[in-house]
């Protein structure tokens, strides 16, 4: 998380993350790559793709069709690699899949303490990162990743083993349907849609549960980044449609444009923030910066407007973990943001 001040006049309540389904250990990383070839003759197409060396797999492909093409992918894949941290590394873990790399979080955190067996030894190829020669000597049947973490590499890996991009917030998805695109590349779609019923039954509970609260508040998702900050608008972005699932009231502040995720806020513009009766906030992102992202933070919340706010004089402000609530798209997480919020919601009645 990020340092906050603790003196007055500002002194944000800060909503811990809960204790870890398990131990994160020391993950290993690659020392160094060799010269390895880039093809081990596994093929991206054709339903006589045969599964990696001293692999057991079951044999047999299915064709996907995708946004960067169309591709056959392993009826039961035994070595899988995701390209992103969010969606494709997070459902992979949740379903147990047979992960043996991932793109991983910059910063403190490398995989989020929330997912179920995030501390299996697989390799971490960080943040952003499309090393091909690495990726060939893993030897992967599947490559799964968002449009972003694909594209520039697609035609490349495809001629290695099978690549798959799916949709994400980017694309004007929300995290369920990408989810779902996941999982049923994984061979797990009827699990993940038992997730998904578990987690809209919490959130309308939560909704229920605390009805005279959210009537009567309304409040801001605030991200403050290396050099700005941000209003996250009543959008597609995961942990606002968690927010709205929860019956949460926007303020007017937090609508932006059609298509916009967020709204950018000048030092001079802090007023806007007026409509808010309590502010929910975190820093930073995946690629975390706490140095930048903690000046940031402390320029905006020393100035006088900060102060000024209504929801800072109540006390109405609350921190909460960016790897949930920004790096989080998984039900896993859309559970542990519901935790922070019920949270929020008992200290605000």
């Amino acid at each position: 998380m990020p340092t906050t001040r603790t003196a007055p006049p500002f002194a944000p309540h800060r909503i811990r993350p809960r204790t870890a389904w398990g131990q994160l250990s020391r993950r290993r990383f690659l020392g160094g790559v060799g010269a390895a070839g880039l093809v081990w003759g596994v093929s991206a197409c054709g339903a006589s793709s045969s599964p990696a060396e001293g692999d057991d797999g079951a044999g047999g492909t299915r064709r996907v069709d995708h946004p960067l093409g169309s591709t056959d992918i392993p009826l039961s894949p035994q070595r899988v690699i995701t390209l992103d941290t969010v969606t494709a590394l997070q459902v992979a873990l949740e379903h147990d899949a047979p992960l043996v790399a991932s793109a991983t979080l910059d910063g403190d955190v490398a995989v989020p303490e929330y997912l179920p067996g995030g501390d299996r030894d697989f390799e971490h190829l960080g943040f952003n990162q499309v090393n091909l020669e690495v990726i060939s000597q893993l030897r992967p049947d599947l490559v799964i990743g968002n449009i972003a973490s694909l594209e520039e590499h697609y035609a490349t890996l495809s001629e290695l083993t099978a690549v798959v991009a799916y949709e994400n917030s980017r694309d004007g998805v929300e995290w369920r349907r990408s989810c779902r695109a996941v999982a049923d590349l994984l061979g797990h779609a009827e699990a993940q849609e038992e997730r998904v019923r578990e987690y809209e039954d919490r959130a309308a509970r939560v909704a229920l549960d605390h009805a005279d609260v959210l009537g009567t508040t309304r409040i801001a998702l605030l991200r403050f980044t290396t050099d700005e900050l941000r209003i996250v608008t009543d959008s597609v972005i995961f942990s606002s449609q968690v927010l709205t699932d929860c019956g949460v009231r926007r303020t007017e502040s937090s609508t932006g444009a059609e298509g916009e995720t967020y709204t950018s806020v000048s030092l001079e513009q802090v007023s806007r923030l007026d409509d808010a009766d309590a502010i929910i906030y975190f820093g930073g992102g995946g690629a975390f910066e706490g140095g930048q992202v903690s000046t940031t933070f402390t320029t905006y919340t020393e100035s006088t407007l900060w102060e000024r706010l209504p929801a800072v004089r109540a006390g109405n402000v609350f921190e909460v973990p960016r790897t949930t609530w920004w790096d989080g798209a998984s039900t896993s997480a859309a559970h542990r943001v519901i935790d922070d919020l019920v949270d929020v919601l008992e200290r605000l009645a």
